[in-house]
Formats: structure tokens, sequence, C-alpha cells
């Protein structure tokens, strides 16, 4: 079989590029080593989060996507950022910059469940399921593929958005900066006893720190941020000793905070790519740039990924371009180069930074205006050119 290209990984990044894609004559497979990525009835509401932000938003509706999810979509209309044991804060509010929200947070598997469901929607993609590479070669132009099934396709182009652990790039011997900060995410739904009225909440620590999403109306995802040294006492408290941890970290702007959920336990790591295309390869999203979670970038800069590689392929095959040749792919990377590192210094930035400095910046973000503002900019991933489908516009 053959195609004009293969997708390797049916994740979140993976099958929203299938979904920009499907209307537009491509041929595509894609490979996904996981069986049923999406097809559970019971959606677990105790799973990890996405804050997904407004440009991001606009990309999935223009996929058709947002519809599917927007039920189970928390709005984010202010952000406060605090300090543990420091006065002051910063507060962000879309509406000072006519926005009518930041983003959203959604369940990652509601939001998985919708874009492979877009997928098997559409009726013209070749879909690998619980399949891997077992063989990987390139003749000219084109890469002979055999699948773990011992079926034999072909690919003029391989976007791997495969994971942090990337196949593909493991494959073309390209390396990746990784650091492991020795901590983990410890993420967990939080009933409380008054409403969250859609603010988000960050608040750093002097090892961590803590995020409280809006989630429901008297509900939050937490996703608390420890090092590795504390994880195991965390773990072992009860329900209630918890909760009063949390509640003695986070203080009392929401009240009482009076259930919790189930604890998931997620360890951190960033994993940074060398390079992001070769002859007739491309990464995206974590195969790319794995980041630490704070902020909340990786999706929305994986999701840019995707928008921008679908417009350049589009307009590639107008133009009767090799959509797989190097020259093609260093064009589109050239639109990603600024993005990703802004983005993954911003969140290294974030991270690095002693508590004093962390600190001053809350603070500088709050008194200085244009500071502010290049945040907010930051956050919504409009400090460059944004792509077509995160502007509304379909391809």
């Amino acid at each position: 079989m053959n195609f004009d290209i293969l997708i390797l990984g049916g994740g979140l990044v993976g099958a929203s590029l299938l979904c920009a894609l499907k209307d537009q004559n491509f041929t595509i497979a894609l490979v996904d080593k996981t069986a049923m990525p999406f097809d559970d009835p019971e959606i677990n509401l105790d799973s990890r989060a996405l804050a997904l932000s407004l440009t991001s938003v606009e990309c999935l509706k223009t996929i058709k996507v947002w519809p599917k999810v927007l039920d189970n979509a928390f709005a984010i209309s202010k952000i406060h950022v605090s300090m543990k044991g420091r006065f002051g804060n910063n507060i962000l509010d879309a509406k000072a910059y006519s926005l009518p929200s930041f983003g959203f947070v959604v369940n990652a598997n509601s939001l998985n469940t919708a874009i492979n469901q877009t997928v098997e929607d559409t009726g013209k993609i070749n879909v690998f399921r619980g399949q891997e590479i077992f063989s990987l070669k390139k003749e000219d132009k084109l890469w002979q593929i055999q699948l773990s099934s011992k079926k034999t396709i072909t690919a003029k182009l391989i976007v791997a958005a495969d994971g942090s652990d990337s196949y593909l790039r493991q494959h073309q011997g390209v390396g990746a900066k990784i650091s492991d900060y020795k901590q983990a995410a410890i993420v967990v739904n939080v009933r409380l006893e008054q409403p969250h009225k859609g603010i988000a909440f960050e608040r750093f620590t002097i090892d961590g720190s803590l995020a409280m999403l809006p989630f429901g109306i008297n509900q939050v995802k937490c996703v608390w941020i420890v090092p590795a040294e504390k994880l195991e006492a965390l773990k072992s408290l009860s329900e209630n000793a918890f909760l009063n941890a949390i509640q003695d970290c986070f203080g009392y702007r929401l009240g009482n905070l009076v259930q919790l959920g189930r604890r998931i336990i997620y360890p951190l790591r960033t994993v940074y790519s060398e390079a992001i295309y070769g002859d007739r390869w491309v990464l995206v999203g974590n195969a790319a740039n794995t980041l630490y979670p704070v902020a909340a970038q990786g999706f929305n800069l994986g999701l840019r990924d995707v928008a921008f590689l679908a417009e350049e392929l589009i307009l590639a095959r107008k133009n009767q371009q090799d959509i797989g040749s190097v020259e093609f792919l260093r064009h589109y990377a050239s639109f990603r180069v600024s993005d990703h590192q802004q983005i993954c210094q911003g969140t290294d930035h974030l991270l690095g930074s002693n508590t004093l400095f962390q600190w001053l910046g809350i603070l500088a973000c709050q008194w200085i205006p244009p500071l502010k503002h290049g945040v907010v900019k930051w956050g919504l991933g409009m400090q460059d050119r944004l792509p077509k489908l995160c502007r509304g516009i379909e391809l």
C-alpha cells in the first residue's frame, strides 16, 4: 500500500494532524501501537487535564473537533499567580485583553476521544492500530515500512508524533537533551465548598508548584508538582490528610477543600530534540519537545506544529513540491524554530529561577503592563505568526 504521508503515533497530536488533512486528498496512513485509544464508554474523569489556550480552541473548532468536547470543557476567565510564603500576586483577566477567556480546561481522555472519533468518522484514513514499525528503510524518495503485522507500506513522508521516546528520532540517530528533574506531578480532582468562578490558580512553592484548574462548577483539577523525595510520604497519606496537605500549600482562596478523587502520579522530565526534521521525516509534539508542565504549554505547542505543517503541506502540493524533501521540511521548520525556542526557554525559566526571582517576576508582571501583556501573548502562542487553523481559517 502506497501513501503520501505516514503519521506515526495516534495520540492527541498525531490524530489532530489527520483531522486537519482529512479533506485535502492526501493519501494518509496512521500507525499507533495502542489498539483502541478512545473507545471507552466511561471516560475516566480522574485522568490528566489539559489547559487549552484560546488559539488551540480555535484550531480544534476549525478541524471540527471542538463541538464533541465542548460539554466537558471549562473556561478560564482569570489566572491567579502567587508564591507560597511571599506577599503579592499577579492576576490576569481575559476581559482586560478583550478576550472571552484565556482558554479551556478539558479532560485529556475526552479530547482524545473527540479527536479520534473525528478521524474515524471520515472513513478515508487507513488506521493501523495495535501495530508498530518492525522495519524501516528509505529507498530513493520513499520509505519502505514493514509493520509488526508483516504488512508492508510505503510513504513519501513520515510525521513522527510518537512521544518523548520517539522511535523515529532514535532510528534516525537524532540526539535529545533530556533533563530529569526528579519531580512528579500528582493529579487529582478536588471538590470545593464554593465556585471557582473560572479562575485558574498557579502557586509556586519552594520546591515545585501547585495548579488548580477549573473542572466543573464546584470542582478543580489539582496538579501538584513535588520533589521525588517527598512523593512516597504524600502517597501514603489518607484522603483527609492529603486534602489537608493541599489546603496548607494552596491556602483558602477557594474556601475549604472538601473531597478528593483518585490520585494519579506522573514522573516529570523534559526532552528537547536536537533536530526536528531530516530527509523525509519530521517530528511534532512531544517527539520534538516534551515540556515541563508549568504554564501548560505542551499540547498547545504541539497543536501549532500540526496547524503549520498541515498548512505548508497543502501549499507544497499546490506548488507541486516534494513534501518529503529536505528543502520543504526546512521551510516548515523555519516557521517553528522561534515558537519552539520561546516556549521552551520560557518554561525552563519558570522552572529554573530561584524562588526570589520567581517572586520578583510575579510582582513585576502585576505592575508593569507591557510585561504582563507579553506574558499573555506568550501563553496564547501569539508571540509569532499564528497558523491559519489557530485563527479560525479553514485550509
